[in-house]
């Protein structure tokens, strides 16, 4: 078991159904989180493939691009640079299962192959990626870990879980920030405040710290790690992202809601941390769980009909999601 543990969460600018692109930066960040030190790097959700693109395409076109979780060429080449580097990989895929069924998922890969998955359990990008079914956790040196995707995050239920299973460290790829609901003053930014960036800075810098970026995720991203007392590296996608652009902001969390790492570059970028057992013990949010009265949630617990989270997302933006 190691005390400590060395992190990267990673932002880049996806190029969209270019797996080629996308895992050559990947590779020059992991060589680059590498050299500094860094034992685990998350990278963003869907980020070997592109985000946007797929909310429109037809089912036998993502079964063109999906691939297996367990083997292939894009776990192959994530795990020998996992080999190559001496460092564990998470990093976002369309799956493709071996009844053709296809999951957005995140994929852990040590330098000994691939270990852990977990498959988006509020998808909603396109109705032929189904969702998954299962909160669990694995180990990773010593330290209990989960995975939200995205969404799976925006509900306190689902970190909660996590927690009450032994969870230290939640990884959390996201794909978010100026997205197309247009609420508390979020709402998609114009592409030419990214594409002209270097020659006028400050639009783009008002929007990732602004409501479309930073400030609405620090409105609900570290109660997720103090009210749950753990860590939460948080990696986003950053810039165009076909007619969105992601506003990247990416940060490590630790168990008292403090932010101890972030990136607010235009750009691709890397915040690390060193993250210390120590720093679990005896925190507010640890002494909240221990404090916790189930029997008066029955409410929390009680059956209902599941609806579909595309259905309400599509309600609340004024858009359709395929």
């Amino acid at each position: 078991m190691k005390e400590q543990i060395k992190v990267a969460a990673v932002q880049f600018e996806m190029a969209q159904n270019d797996k080629k692109t996308n895992l050559s930066t990947m590779a020059r960040m992991v060589e680059e989180a590498a050299a500094k030190g860094v034992e685990v790097l998350c990278f963003p959700e869907l980020c070997t493939t592109g985000y946007h693109f797929l909310t429109s395409l037809t089912e036998d076109a993502l079964l063109d691009i999906a691939e297996s979780a367990d083997a292939g060429p894009t776990v192959d080449f994530i795990h020998q640079l996992a080999k190559q580097h001496h460092v564990t990989i998470l990093f976002g895929m369309l799956e493709r299962s071996e009844s053709d069924r296809m999951y957005n998922t995140c994929v852990v890969v040590t330098s000994d192959g691939p270990i852990f998955k977990h498959r988006k359990v509020h998808a909603f990008e396109n109705t032929a990626i189904r969702q998954g079914d299962r909160l669990d956790t694995f180990d990773l040196h010593g330290w209990c870990c989960g995975i939200l995707i995205c969404y799976d995050l925006n509900l306190p239920e689902n970190p909660r879980v996590l927690s009450l299973n032994g969870a230290e460290i939640i990884f959390a790829p996201h794909q978010t920030g100026g997205f197309d609901i247009d609420r508390a003053g979020m709402g998609r930014i114009p592409l030419e405040y990214w594409q002209s960036r270097h020659e006028d800075p400050i639009p783009m810098r008002q929007a990732i710290l602004g409501p479309q970026g930073r400030e609405w995720l620090i409105k609900w991203l570290p109660s997720r790690s103090y009210d749950n007392s753990v860590y939460t590296i948080f990696s986003n996608g950053v810039g165009i992202d076909g007619v969105e652009v992601r506003t990247g902001g990416s940060m490590i969390i630790d168990p008292e809601g403090i932010v101890i790492a972030e990136t607010t570059e235009a750009e691709d970028s890397i915040a690390i941390a060193v993250l210390s057992k120590s720093a679990l013990k005896d925190t507010l949010g640890a002494s909240h769980i221990l404090s916790r009265r189930p029997s008066l949630y029955e409410k929390i617990c009680a059956p209902i009909d599941e609806r579909s989270t595309r259905d309400i997302r599509n309600r609340i933006s004024g858009e359709t999601i395929r």
